[in-house]
């Protein structure tokens, strides 16, 4: 039985580990992650929904006058406008590597994958939805939620569930993003 099959359900009785076998791997080299199963589509229709948000004007891109604004509102508080910035391109700055590294994971002709998530990973990539889902209930604001938006929300199913089990596999750190680790 492969690892697809046992991920996504498909497994029959016979033997699923070997008892009785330990191995020691160096840590520097190896991680726990939590398998995956993906579809192509739903990395694809991630991979849009970062390059939607991307191109969405927003307050970023005129932090001079926010920081006009702030500070006439707000003369008794110091806020950094820059500093504000740049904390809300966070959730897309560390969610774009990880989409990116998993879809050069993919074969060509492949359209369901395995990816390897760290325990990082499904919070990150939430946080990156949850900015987007706000921005796009935001009247005021451009940003406009791709179609495939659906396909993105199934991928955090599947990742939820994924993370949310005990069952971790050792992988060596070649096989993560440099971003990840």
């Amino acid at each position: 039985m492969g690892i697809l099959d046992l991920m996504l359900g498909s497994s029959g009785p016979g033997e699923q580990g070997v008892e009785g076998k330990s191995y020691a791997l160096p840590k520097e080299t190896h991680e726990f992650v939590y398998p995956v199963a993906v579809r192509r589509e739903e990395l694809e229709a991630f991979a849009t929904l970062l390059e939607a948000e991307a191109d969405a004007p927003s307050f970023e891109e005129n932090v001079d006058e926010v920081q006009e604004a702030l500070d006439t509102v707000l003369e008794d508080h110091d806020i950094d406008a820059a500093e504000l910035a740049d904390e809300r391109r966070r959730p897309r700055r560390v969610a774009e590597p990880v989409i990116d590294h998993w879809l050069d994971q993919f074969e060509d002709d492949a359209d369901l994958g395995v990816v390897y998530a760290l325990p990082g990973t499904r919070p990150a990539l939430v946080s990156f939805v949850g900015l987007c889902r706000r921005r796009d209930q935001d009247v005021d604001d451009p940003f406009e939620r791709p179609e495939s938006f659906s396909c993105v929300t199934a991928l955090l199913d599947r990742l939820e569930a994924a993370t949310g089990s005990q069952y971790r596999a050792v992988v060596h750190t070649d096989l993560l993003a440099a971003e990840e680790r």
